[in-house]
């Protein structure tokens, strides 16, 4: 998306009621009827309908016709640890039992979670008799602090002894060569509770994941992996130089800012993904068969004419979308602008998991939401895609607070 293209993004600073908010963005207001796909910026269009989300009853009965067979996923070596992973791996917030299971029997061998999403009970149960066969990323979230009963509930809920890797989310160069997070992996690797120490990194994360490079001391890299072609252009040089160093990348956060009902899009972003060599394996939650199908069809070849040109008027479309770039300038009056979008934008309106983005909301200072934002235009201002954050802060407010 080029600048000229976010600038058609910007809107006046009016201040927004819940009713003017809910009329006029056709995604937020499927967002409100909790439908998947809803985008904060009116991405979803009338051709592309939110649909409700299917329930588990729902997938299980639809499991027959769904997930036709496709050929065994490539496999590529995830750097220094050695794990041959498939070039796509499962995401489970919000994942759906049966979904998960549905990849597994597909074939897909590696499941990225976290405590705080909610869904260990479901991964346990998807992965049940099948642990020699994958391998599992749990995410630490607690970062910077020894926590032996975090890891011990988790471990407890997904029941295993161990997971492959722990991830710590970082988003500072600073964070990233810290070599604390070293030393109690290293306990945590002492009491063969994982094997092998990642990194994963949401905003700042060309410099951050720059950083862990330099470290040497991270075994694998999952940074956001956006399609914005300006942070795509900045992570490129970091990713080369990962790859020169036998480190492991998962790409995440690859459909942000997008419209998840968009399937040519996602398509050929797949492709485009899995055609970078210094990318070991994509990581998205799958909570459909559909989504399924979608990117095993997409697991080989380049993008078509088709569906390069649908991403290309997709992400036009979503000029006032969000991309996750982590860019958004310090506020003026305290507002923690990207966790605050982060959890409407992504969580909520892309995403489709309203009560993930809602924890995500309360965990944020009181002061530091978006009822403190003052339509002062600092945000806006300082946003290299043009988006008008200004309104995506005070709609985060109005359905989350």
């Amino acid at each position: 998306m080029s600048k000229q293209q976010g600038s058609r993004g910007r809107a006046g600073s009016k201040r927004l009621s819940r009713r003017d908010f809910l009329a006029t963005s056709a995604g937020a207001a499927a967002a409100a009827a909790g439908g998947l796909g809803a985008l904060a910026g009116g991405c979803a269009s009338a051709r592309e309908p939110a649909r409700k989300a299917a329930s588990a009853a729902d997938l299980a009965k639809a499991g027959s016709a769904q997930g036709a067979a496709t050929g065994p996923l490539a496999k590529r070596t995830l750097g220094r640890t050695g794990l041959k992973v498939t070039v796509f791996s499962m995401g489970t917030i919000g994942g759906v039992t049966d979904v998960l299971k549905s990849g597994l029997d597909r074939g897909i061998n590696f499941v990225h979670c976290a405590l705080g999403y909610g869904t260990l009970d479901r991964v346990a149960e998807a992965i049940a008799g099948r642990r020699d066969k994958l391998f599992l990323g749990l995410k630490y979230e607690r970062a910077g602090t020894p926590d032996w009963d975090y890891l011990d509930r988790a471990l407890g809920a997904l029941k295993v002894d161990h997971v492959d890797i722990l991830f710590f989310p970082l988003n500072s160069p600073d964070e990233a060569r810290n070599r604390s997070h070293l030393e109690f992996f290293q306990q945590v690797k002492q009491r063969k509770r994982a094997r092998f120490i990642g990194i994963t990194s949401h905003a700042n994360v060309a410099p951050t994941i720059q950083a862990a490079v330099g470290a040497g001391f991270w075994d694998v890299l999952m940074p956001s992996y956006v399609s914005a072609p300006q942070e795509r252009a900045a992570l490129r040089p970091v990713l080369d130089q990962a790859e020169k160093k036998n480190l492991g990348v998962v790409a995440m956060k690859t459909m942000a800012g997008m419209n998840p009902q968009a399937l040519d899009p996602m398509r050929a972003v797949v492709k485009q993904v899995l055609a970078d060599s210094s990318v070991t394996t994509l990581c998205k939650g799958m909570l459909t068969f559909e989504y399924l199908d979608a990117f095993f069809g997409a697991a080989v070849g380049a993008p078509t004419k088709a569906q390069t040109a649908a991403l290309e008027q997709h992400l036009a479309a979503c000029a006032d979308t969000c991309v996750m770039c982590g860019a958004c300038p310090p506020c003026p009056r305290g507002v923690n602008v990207f966790e605050v979008i982060r959890a409407f934008d992504y969580y909520y309106a892309q995403a489709g998991h309203p009560r993930i983005a809602r924890s995500m909301y309360d965990a944020i200072p009181a002061a530091a939401r978006g009822g403190a934002c003052d339509d002062c235009g600092e945000c806006a201002s300082g946003c290299p895609y043009g988006v008008n954050i200004a309104r995506h802060v005070r709609a985060a407010d109005l359905v989350l607070a």
